[in-house]
């Protein structure tokens, strides 16, 4: 089963760290596509220099130039320029590492049949590529006897959402086909965007069609950077990142995939992290409003809540 790796760049600094491991894959994906989104065409440039093409000399490698329009536009670029070319696709970030049989281990659960997505388990490492953690998984999982095994809808949705915690990790450690990428077009679940927490929104997304398939053992790491917008609160990314977990919550009530007591867990959650992140900021303001009656379930505060947040995406 062939697979196309693509990669939304824009920090050419971990180039290098990245084709090696791509190179040492034990089944290489058929291609690697880049999308340069860097302000200076950087990847570009590196891609064409004597040392970079002596060290992958064999590898199928494309670069497109990016959109320019934020991460999200980029990744949604590239799953075009993929367009099902390959039975599946790995949408493998920049700063990330994938280990030698990550795609091998990964392959072997797609071709047994009945998944569209697949998710492995990964180590935090600090940005020299240390591992120092990994995320706490239930004890479910933690305890389960066998390396590879199916997801329930039922199971992923209360085990992520009350607690607004994403176990799963990222994109980058996930492999999907056309079907779960097209997902991603549209990042909606029972008609409310999950944008800001594209990562989980397509994996709860996905499981409602097919189980996921999880493979209970580490296979590359996610990198930690001071330069991660993601871990910059007054960003708008972090903002949009604490207020996808409300709309995860309301779209799991809208299908019955949570009880109100489990949806209030979830906006009580967030409710208290919002306020002590985003009291008295100005575009924050309209949300923070409305928390005590979503934590009631309140069904008007659950509907303006849509409302606003809808725009406050279109408005970016």
């Amino acid at each position: 089963m062939k697979i196309t790796t693509i990669i939304p760049a824009y920090k050419a600094k971990y180039l290098h760290d990245l084709l090696i491991a791509l190179y040492h894959q034990t089944v290489r994906p058929e291609r690697v596509i880049f999308s340069d989104d860097s302000p200076d065409r950087a990847f570009h440039a590196e891609l064409q220099s004597d040392a970079l093409k002596a060290a992958t000399a064999g590898m199928n490698i494309e670069v497109v130039d990016g959109p320019r329009a934020g991460a999200f536009a980029n990744c949604r670029h590239l799953l075009k320029v993929w367009n099902g070319s390959t039975p599946l696709a790995h949408l493998l970030l920049d700063d990330d590492v994938i280990y030698p049989d990550f795609y091998e281990r990964h392959l072997a659960v797609h071709a047994m049949g009945g998944v569209d997505c697949t998710v492995s388990r990964r180590w935090t490492a600090v940005e020299s590529g240390q591992p120092v953690g990994r995320l706490p998984v239930p004890e479910q999982v933690r305890l389960h006897g066998e390396r590879a095994f199916l997801l329930a809808p039922e199971f992923l949705f209360s085990t992520t959402i009350p607690t607004c915690n994403n176990w799963l990790g990222e994109l980058s450690n996930a492999v999907f086909n056309h079907d779960t990428a097209a997902l991603l077009d549209d990042p909606r679940l029972a008609g409310i965007s999950f944008e800001g927490l594209g990562d989980i929104g397509l994996f709860l997304s996905a499981s409602l069609k097919k189980p996921v398939g999880f493979l209970n053992e580490p296979l590359g790491y996610f990198r930690l950077s001071p330069s991660q917008n993601s871990q910059v609160r007054s960003t708008r990314d972090f903002k949009q990142g604490r207020l996808a977990w409300i709309a995860l919550g309301l779209a799991a009530l809208r299908l019955n995939k949570l009880g109100r007591d489990q949806a209030s867990q979830c906006f009580g959650t967030s409710a208290g992290l919002i306020m002590n992140d985003y009291a008295g900021v100005e575009d924050m303001a309209a949300f923070c409003d409305l928390l005590p009656g979503l934590v009631r379930c309140e069904p008007a505060a659950c509907e303006r809540f849509v409302e606003i947040w809808h725009a406050f995406l279109a408005s970016r």
